[in-house]
């Protein structure tokens, strides 16, 4: 008799500990299941936003002012009457330290 009981109680404690098992790996998958929904939920609010912008800019290019600039960067074109300034030399490297670059408006080696 003592052996059925003995049975009898294993089998409760076995299946309460598959169910408990059970109860909770759902609800980790859920977790994990809402974390992926929001990464993907951010990963779509950017790429609405990077459409909006693309929107936008393809409506100014649309413009005169927008072709305007379209001629000027990528054609370079200018209107009439106007005068262009072209900026020669060598710009300074970030990597050296500002007390070895040359003083600007004087001469290397003159002091």
């Amino acid at each position: 008799m003592k052996l059925r009981w003995v049975a009898f109680w294993a089998m409760v404690v076995l299946a309460a500990a598959m169910l408990v098992t059970s109860v909770l790996n759902e609800f980790r998958r859920q977790r994990r299941m809402d974390e992926l929904m929001e990464e993907k939920v951010e990963a779509l609010r950017q790429a609405q936003d990077k459409l909006s912008r693309l929107r936008d800019r393809v409506e100014f290019f649309k413009t005169e002012e927008g072709q305007a600039w379209i001629a000027r960067d990528k054609l370079n074109m200018a209107f009439s009457g106007e005068e262009i300034y072209k900026i020669e030399g060598e710009l300074p490297d970030e990597k050296t330290p500002r007390s070895e670059r040359p003083v600007q408006g004087s001469r290397p080696g003159a002091r």
